[in-house]
């Protein structure tokens, strides 16, 4: 059974949505002004958090996807632009405390 999109992550789903305005331009302009090592890790990971915004997914769906992105991120962190570090710590901050079953 699929839960709603919009239940119980919400916080999380406007996080993740900000990093992917900010990211994923229609002319790649930031994506590809990035640190090469930055781009290509967060760059599969973030379009596919990108889809499931844009497409009806299950919470939990959502939140593996997202966890896989925060993942990457923390490994590049230190070689990101400062606006693009702190979305993704506020992304963080948004996971904190939900049920991650």
């Amino acid at each position: 059974m699929t839960v709603p999109p919009e239940t119980g992550s919400q916080p999380v789903r406007e996080a993740a949505r900000r990093i992917v305005e900010l990211v994923l331009t229609e002319d790649d302009v930031y994506l590809d002004s990035l640190p090469d090592e930055v781009e290509v890790s967060i760059a599969v990971p973030l379009i596919e958090v990108a889809r499931m915004l844009d497409e009806p997914t299950g919470d939990r769906e959502f939140r593996r996807s997202v966890r896989l992105l925060l993942e990457v991120g923390a490994v590049v962190a230190p070689r990101m632009p400062s606006e693009l570090r702190d979305l993704f710590e506020e992304l963080r901050f948004a996971m904190r405390g939900l049920n991650l079953r």
